[in-house]
């Protein structure tokens, strides 16, 4: 069980309190896309699917069905998942039309079986917060690590 002195999932080795939980309390922004990418991944660790909610940005398709349903759908899922940490691997600053990206690998099991996976998230601003875009995600069984950048990750889509 995660307490606030606990070494936060994200990967970030500060404790809890000092990195993704005044963001999921809504005391405090996350200052940039990276760091929401981190306080996500804390939040499905911990289950904490208004954060979730709250940071996903207007225009993404999961947003329309609301709070209830996207919980439901993540508690569903999460029920045979086991997180075993996160690497965030390369990410770019905001572009001109304001998209950050960051790209991952989270690593995890369903059903005790390796689901780890690679993903290029994309986030922007909205009412002065980050939120989630969407993400292009690939399995990373497969996929060479060593030195995998944005540019690497996009070119494996072909």
């Amino acid at each position: 069980m995660l307490n606030s002195k606990s070494q936060c999932p994200c990967g970030s080795n500060k404790r809890y309190d000092e990195c993704c939980e005044p963001a999921h309390r809504g005391h405090q922004a996350c200052e940039d896309a990276t760091g929401l990418m981190r306080s996500r991944y804390s939040a499905f660790v911990l289950g904490d699917t208004a954060y979730l909610y709250r940071t996903l940005h207007s225009s993404h398709d999961d947003h329309p069905r609301g709070p209830e349903a996207l919980a439901a759908s993540i508690t569903a899922h999460a029920k045979s998942i086991k997180y075993d940490g996160l690497e965030i691997l390369d990410s770019r600053p905001p572009d001109a039309e304001g998209v950050a990206q960051v790209l991952f690998l989270a690593r995890l099991r369903q059903q005790g079986r390796p689901a780890s996976f690679v993903e290029l998230s994309s986030f922007a601003r909205e009412d002065g917060h980050w939120c989630y875009l969407f993400g292009i995600p690939l399995p990373a069984r497969g996929l060479s690590l060593d030195g995998l950048d944005i540019e690497r990750f996009l070119q494996q889509l072909g």
